[in-house]
């Protein structure tokens, strides 16, 4: 179906700013990349805005759609979103490089791709709950995994004593480890919190159509909570913290957008 003028044109331009803060942010890298910068800021701003317009006004009478292209671009709003919230905090700018042109490419792919999956009405404030959470979760979490290769990759450079490139755009080793670990600390609470709205709400986690999700969820959710015990108990290496968040995170997203992938793009069934 041919995407409302009003829609496409808001995909289009939130995606083009969504490149251009990731375009700004790489030419300020020979500069001071981990000082806060409000121009990059409020184009990220400006950007999440309209990609939050396109999702808004893509839910039609009271319905939303949880197709594959629809969640994934979900996704990455709430990327964009948490991103822009710990650029005030933590010096992140390195990754917006990332999120932001895949943020873009998501709202156009939601935008102009052909719809999947079936739109869902009548939902109940719970279950909204718990799906906002569920994607917040996974939205923090997929950044934790992207820093963890961050952290990894600035290890490796640093035992091998290179001190130009890439290796001058990233803060101290120390910082961003512990960036890591409160990513994955705040994701695995969002996730916490999405799998009791879940039993919560939801009548049987175990039912057919829900099932797989449920378990590779608490698989991924145990996983997670080791981890983090590992690392407050016990100090574990960062090359085994970032292995185990790496697996979980897979697991999770297998839980997550299995299912979808195999039935809405493979099988093409709603």
């Amino acid at each position: 179906m041919t995407p409302d003028l009003s829609i496409a044109a808001l995909s289009i331009a939130a995606a083009l700013v969504y490149l251009a803060a990731a375009w700004r942010q790489l030419m300020r890298l020979e500069q001071n990349p981990s000082r806060f910068n409000s121009g990059i800021a409020w184009l990220g701003l400006i950007a999440v805005l309209g990609h939050m317009a396109v999702a808004v006004l893509s839910a039609r009478a009271g319905e939303l759609n949880l197709g594959f292209y629809r969640i994934a671009s979900l996704i990455f709003l709430a990327m964009g979103i948490v991103s822009l919230l710990l650029l005030i905090r933590r010096p992140l700018h390195t990754l917006t490089i990332i999120v932001f042109p895949l943020a873009a490419l998501s709202v156009l792919i939601s935008t102009f791709a052909p719809a999947t999956g079936r739109p869902l009405s009548g939902l109940e404030v719970g279950l909204l709950w718990h799906v906002s959470a569920s994607l917040t979760a996974f939205a923090v979490l997929a950044l934790a995994t992207l820093q963890g290769f961050s952290v990894l990759a600035q290890a490796k450079l640093l035992r091998a004593h290179q001190t130009r490139g890439i290796i001058r755009w990233l803060p101290p080793l120390d910082l961003t480890e512990q960036m890591f670990f409160e990513l994955v600390g705040a994701g695995f609470m969002l996730l916490t919190l999405a799998i009791v709205a879940g039993a919560v709400f939801i009548d049987n986690l175990f039912a057919q159509h829900l099932v797989h999700k449920t378990v590779l969820t608490g698989i991924g959710w145990v996983i997670y909570g080791v981890l983090l015990m590992g690392h407050w108990r016990s100090g574990w290496r960062m090359a085994t913290a970032v292995k185990l968040a790496v697996t979980a995170f897979v697991i999770v997203t297998m839980g997550f957008f299995g299912s979808k992938l195999m039935l809405e793009l493979v099988l093409d069934t709603p």
